[in-house]
C-alpha cells in the first residue's frame, strides 16, 4: 500500500513525525510545508530523510498540492489530524496521563486542525465519562472556538498571527471537528504574551523547553473559571531552536511581563 511512498501537509511536527516513521519502515516521505515553518522543524524531518516540499501558507492550498502530489506519483495521503488512526494515535496521550494520574477532573488540550483535541476527548471520555476536556487555542486563530459559537465549520479570514506556528489553521479539519463538536465541554484562548509566559514557567521550573504551540494549553492554566479540581495538562511539542528561544525569552523580558 505505502510502496510508492507517503505525503503528508504538515506545520512541522507531523512532518518530524512521519518522516521518523518513514526511515524506520523504508518508506518514501514527503512533506508539505510552509515555507516560513522554523528552522528546528525542517531540519528535524530533513535528518530523518524526507523529502521536503515548501509552499506559501498566504496563497497556497497545502492540501490541494498535497492531493496533487497523491495523484501524480500514487502516494498514499497521511493526514496531520483529519484520519480516525491519526486521532486515535493522539489519543494515547490522555490514556497514558490518566493511567499515570487517575484522579485527574479535567485536562487542557491544545488545539490546531483538532486531532490532537479529537484523540484526547475520545479518550479522555471512555475512561472517565465525567471528566471536562478544554481545547486551547491562540486568541488570533479561535477557528474551533468560532466554528463551536456558530455551530457549523468556520473558516478566518485570513492565516492568523500568532507565535503558535504550529496552530495557525484557518479552519478545523473536518473529522476532529465532528468529534470535538461533541465531545469538548469548553473551548479558551490565551494570548501570545500568555503562551510565552508559559514557555518561560516551563523552563523554569520543570526544565522543560517547549515551543510556543506546545505550550498553549499550559498557558490556559492561568484563566479564570476553569473548573477546580486536578488538572492534567499537555505539552505538545519542543521544536524550537536555542536561537529562538533566547530571542523569545528576551522579548518577553523587555516588556517586564510578570511570569504567569
Amino acid at each position: 500500500m505505502f510502496k510508492r511512498g507517503v505525503v503528508g501537509a504538515s506545520s512541522g511536527n507531523h512532518a518530524q513525525a512521519l518522516t521518523l516513521a518513514g526511515r524506520l519502515l523504508a518508506v518514501p516521505v514527503t512533506v508539505v510545508v510552509p515555507d516560513d515553518a522554523p528552522p528546528a522543524k525542517l531540519s528535524g524531518a530533513r535528518s530523518h530523510g524526507a523529502h521536503i516540499l515548501t509552499y506559501d501558507r498566504y496563497r497556497d492550498d497545502r492540501d490541494e498540492i498535497t492531493a496533487g502530489l497523491a495523484a501524480e506519483y500514487g502516494y498514499t495521503i497521511i493526514p496531520s489530524a483529519s484520519h480516525p488512526s491519526v486521532m486515535a494515535g493522539a489519543g494515547t496521550v490522555a490514556l497514558e496521563l490518566l493511567q499515570q494520574a487517575p484522579g485527574l477532573t479535567t485536562i487542557l488540550v491544545p488545539i490546531g486542525g483538532g486531532g490532537l483535541a479529537a484523540g484526547t476527548a475520545v479518550a479522555a471520555k471512555n475512561m472517565n465519562r465525567d471528566i471536562t476536556v478544554i481545547g486551547v487555542e491562540p486568541g488570533s486563530g479561535a477557528d474551533t472556538a468560532a466554528s463551536l459559537r456558530a455551530g457549523h465549520l468556520v473558516t478566518l479570514p485570513a492565516v492568523p498571527d500568532t507565535i503558535a506556528d504550529g496552530l495557525r489553521h484557518t479552519s478545523p479539519a473536518q473529522l476532529p471537528w465532528e468529534v470535538n463538536k461533541m465531545l469538548l465541554d469548553e473551548v479558551v484562548t490565551v494570548t501570545d504574551g500568555r503562551i510565552v509566559q508559559a514557555m518561560t514557567w516551563a523552563f523554569d521550573h520543570l526544565k522543560i523547553v517547549t515551543e510556543p504551540s506546545g505550550a498553549v494549553a499550559l498557558a490556559a492554566l492561568a484563566s479564570p473559571g476553569l473548573p477546580p479540581g486536578p488538572t492534567g495538562v499537555v505539552i505538545s511539542g519542543g521544536s524550537i531552536d536555542f536561537a529562538t528561544f533566547r530571542s523569545i525569552m528576551g522579548a518577553l523580558s523587555h516588556t517586564n511581563h510578570a511570569v504567569a
